[in-house]
């Protein structure tokens, strides 16, 4: 199939200028996104039920009839919703100081006055010129959207109003405030830019702390319904969101982008394709695009090299550690209501810097606290804990694969997340005694899943030096190629967004503006009426053939597949439509000849579970597949199979296609007799079995949990591979005892 655009990169840039050119324009756009998960840091991950939003923490300005609410609204067919945050949206709290700022400026500039009497004139002032410092900035987003002979006049603007907003933060406090706690204070949400006060431009402080004034919102259900309702106009007018797709090079010809080349990781063996289009846009980071993507030498080269010199004096901005946490009960029980909080040990933002050491003793001076459940309104109930940082302190484990980085890393993240939680504790009394289950990502976990580089998720770091130098922008010096996302707009989800409507503008010439102006106005799609497409490649229609229960939460489903799937591997899993927008995954049990076998636990009573329990035989829906990485390994060596509940279904796939399992031992771990898969499933199990039965004493079993086996029974460890799949807990409880013993490899898959 031929494109009309490609665009690389599924985060909010880039399913916006996909989007746009699918709505407004009609194009045919494939956007490639190297993970398994479209919509980059928009995207939420799940374990046992529960799911957490990784980059979506709220959104300003989205009142109903907001610009921001109209592209939101446009891009998702108006079926995106939102649930407002409580009017207090951020609570901030130092040492003597618990600041609360509401919703409205007015309320917010009074609660300051109040708590602030002395600076009552500084603190007008100050908002006054953050209303000032944004209209500034706002010009450069503009530039990137007009035709390009009006931009010198925007420039000529920005040049006579710009002293303020191009100076540091900390110059500007510092020079209008006298209280270290009203500097501190006004300086709290510097994590929504990533840079502490004295390397952050004060343009950059004065729109994150004008876009949220009036408030925030979250989407209801989750940020993933972000990216599924943006795809769906992509997909209606015939182009694709396809995941797994790692693209290595841009295909320059005649000095002109014409297409991509990239690594398809669905299937069992990565295989190299090559897209072609007349036009390419990089969602991925100007950084990326310049110095992974195009050639640094030749032509290509010598016209990129003033972009990739202004990133390299530009430097790298923050990552952030952050902490998971699965809560036993409903958080509003100690008094949390939905709001954030920012909470400090001292007023020193800039002392972030040596933060780094500090938070690797377990000692953090700074993090943000979220519950994203209450804010989408879904459960299991959750929170989030973010402390910002830089990527250097975890250099060292930089090469070791992801998810078997070693006893040591997986130590220093217990440690960092122990004392993370124990900050949060200071704020939110009780929160601690709430945690079912905990986890720490990295930032090398976001430099994996988001490509990054050192996780510095915000892209080119918001300085003075960015907004004096020439704006990067959507343009390049390559013909055919552009930029969408933060580095082509500004930082943040809407920022990233308003880069991806200047890349669709400057992808559609001198009509782009006015076209997707009128278009987003009017909220009438340009689409030619031409009815249903075919789904695009990798997903495939399905109908639910049989569906038996096994255990009094566990079905066993079968569905048969339209289409051919093609080379798939046992241990990877498929992605089914549940309604609604919403996708969830589940391991293939079994694919042969076009059946495809799920074992879908609905212990959890969420979408998914619903989904299965009413789904009646004959009920058509979707299936993306295959995807996944996980996969059994012929490497000769003993292996063991660890699972508990549905984590078996991989396996099964595993054990139906292994050469041989006589010296394998499988482990599997469940509550009672009633709820042992192993005796209900039809398949060949290895030659050692370990059942274990945690609730119930019977022959034949072993009394415990499988991780009590896995320490008491005989099983030689050493030098076997071992495989892990269930729940999170578990998976985490077996790899401490498989850190320290002599295994040859670990693959785990939590689910």
């Amino acid at each position: 199939m031929t494109y009309d655009a490609i665009v690389i990169g599924s985060g909010i840039g880039g399913l916006t200028t996909a989007g746009l050119l699918a709505r407004a324009a009609d194009k045919r756009v494939l956007v490639l996104e190297r993970h398994t998960e479209p919509g980059g840091l928009t995207h939420t991950f799940r374990r046992d039920g529960a799911s957490w939003d990784v980059g979506v923490h709220y959104i300003g300005q989205l009142d109903p009839g907001s610009q921001i609410r109209t592209y939101f609204d446009y891009l998702s067919d108006g079926e995106l919703e939102w649930n407002r945050m409580p009017e207090v949206y951020d609570r901030f709290v130092y040492p003597g100081i618990d600041l609360r700022a509401s919703s409205g400026p007015e309320r917010y500039e009074r609660t300051l006055i109040k708590e602030f009497p002395a600076e009552a004139a500084a603190i007008r002032r100050y908002f006054k010129d953050v209303r000032r410092a944004t209209s500034w900035a706002t010009l450069e987003f503009v530039q990137g959207m007009v035709p390009r002979p009006i931009t010198p006049v925007l420039r000529f603007v920005q040049r006579m109003t710009g002293r303020t907003a191009t100076g540091t933060t900390k110059a500007y406090l510092d020079a209008h405030f006298r209280s270290p706690e009203l500097k501190a204070v006004l300086a709290s949400q510097w994590g929504d830019y990533g840079l502490p006060p004295s390397r952050s431009a004060f343009a950059v402080h004065a729109m994150i702390v004008s876009h949220y004034l009036d408030g925030g919102w979250f989407p209801k259900g989750g940020s993933a319904h972000i990216a599924r309702t943006f795809e769906k106009g992509i997909e209606q007018a015939g182009g694709a969101v396809r995941v797994a797709q790692e693209v290595t090079e841009i295909l320059i010809e005649d000095g002109a982008a014409v297409g991509v080349r990239a690594l398809d990781h669905r299937g069992p063996i990565a295989r190299e394709r090559t897209y072609r289009a007349p036009v390419v846009i990089s969602a991925i980071g100007a950084s990326s695009t310049f110095s992974r993507l195009l050639p640094t030498g030749g032509a290509v080269g010598r016209a990129t090299a003033p972009a990739r010199r202004t990133i390299k004096r530009l430097g790298t901005g923050a990552s952030a550690v952050t902490v998971f946490l699965r809560l036993r009960d409903d958080p509003r029980s100690i008094g949390v209501d939905g709001g954030n909080i920012w909470v400090s040990r001292d007023l020193d933002h800039d002392a972030a810097r040596t933060h780094g050491a500090a938070l690797l003793e377990g000692k953090p001076r700074n993090a943000f606290v979220s519950f994203p459940s209450l804010k989408s309104g879904e459960t299991p109930h959750t929170a989030e804990i973010i402390s910002f940082c830089d990527a250097e302190p975890f250099a060292s484990w930089a090469d070791r694969p992801q998810g078997d980085r070693g006893a040591d890393y997986s130590a220093l993240k217990e440690r960092i997340a122990s004392g993370m939680l124990a900050l949060a504790e200071t704020a939110v009394p009780g929160l601690t005694d709430l945690v079912e289950y905990m986890e720490a990502s990295t930032p090398l976990t976001f430099e994996h899943y988001t490509a990054h580089p050192a996780g510095a998720f915000y892209g080119v770091p918001a300085t003075p030096q960015r907004y004096k130098a020439r704006p990067l922008g959507p343009r390049t010096a390559v013909p055919g190629l552009l930029l969408s996302g933060q580095d082509a707009g500004s930082l943040g989800i809407v920022g990233a967004m308003m880069g991806g409507v200047a890349a669709a503008c400057q992808a559609l010439g001198s009509r782009g503006y006015p076209m997707i102006t009128k278009a987003v106005r009017t909220k009438t799609p340009t689409q030619s009426d031409i009815g249903p497409r075919l789904l695009p490649e990798g997903k495939h229609h399905v109908t639910v053939a049989s569906k038996r229960r096994l255990t009094p939460s566990i079905w066993e489903v079968n569905l048969e597949v339209e289409g051919s799937v093609g080379a798939w591997a046992p241990g990877q899993f498929a992605r089914l439509h549940v309604g609604d927008d919403s996708w969830r995954d589940y391991s293939i049990a079994g694919l042969e000849d076009g059946v495809l076998q799920l074992l879908i636990s609905t212990r959890t009573g969420g979408r998914g579970s619903r989904f299965i329990e009413k789904v009646e035989t004959g009920t058509r829906t979707v299936v993306e597949l295959p995807l996944g990485g996980y996969q059994l390994k012929e490497t000769g060596r003993p292996r063991i199979f660890i699972a508990t509940g549905t984590g078996l279904a991989p396996f099964l796939a595993m054990f139906r296609h292994a050469d041989s399992l006589e010296r394998d031992t499988l482990l599997f771990g469940c509550r009672n007799r009633e709820e042992d898969l192993t005796a209900m499933v039809d398949a060949t199990l290895p030659g050692r079995m370990v059942r274990c039965l945690s609730r119930e004493t019977a022959d034949g079993f072993f009394h415990g949990r499988v991780t009590e086996a896995l320490a008491e029974a005989d099983i030689d460890l050493s030098g076997a591979d071992v495989y892990l799949c269930g729940s999170a807990a578990m998976v985490m409880d077996c790899r401490a005892i498989l850190d320290q013993a002599d295994a040859a490899e670990v693959l785990t898959e939590p689910y």
